[in-house]
């Protein structure tokens, strides 16, 4: 193969690098093509980091009273529990349309229902399912003893 023929690219001048008097060049540097008020230089190496050793003790004392905060938060919700248990009066029912037991809690001072598990609307749907497929079967049972006669 002949590649005598191919020309040689010569590299391109660029317009030269400008100087500037209040830059000061340091070791390892790149010229740059930047305008004056475009340049960058870099920043100085700035002093170690110093390390704190009373954060220790900060860390320390802001976990000791998140954990007395979380102490005291605990002994509240259990207080609060232990309030509401005494007054309220739980029962466990089965109701008799879906054969579902359901906890029920009641105000024992004025017998109103506070909770209850499951939530009524879904009783009311299993109630309604329940009637559906009992519908359906019974539906089924009499197409079964029914004879056609075609004369």
């Amino acid at each position: 193969m002949d590649f005598g023929s191919a020309s040689k690219l010569a590299p391109v001048g660029g317009p030269p690098p400008v100087s500037r008097a209040d830059v000061v060049a340091t070791q390892g540097s790149v010229n740059v093509e930047l305008p004056p008020e475009q340049t960058v230089q870099s920043a100085q190496a700035g002093t170690a980091v110093k390390l704190e050793l009373r954060a220790r003790d900060r860390d320390a004392q802001s976990r000791a009273a998140f954990e007395q905060r979380t102490a005291v938060k605990q002994q509240q919700r259990q207080q609060s529990q232990a309030d509401v248990k005494q007054s309220v009066d739980r029962r466990l029912v089965i109701e008799p349309r879906t054969r579902t037991v359901v906890l029920e809690e009641k105000d024992p001072r004025t017998g109103e229902t506070i909770a209850q598990l499951p939530d009524e609307t879904l009783l009311k749907l299993r109630i309604y399912s329940r009637e559906l497929t009992e519908r359906a079967q019974d539906d089924r049972d009499t197409r079964r003893h029914e004879i056609e006669r075609i004369a």
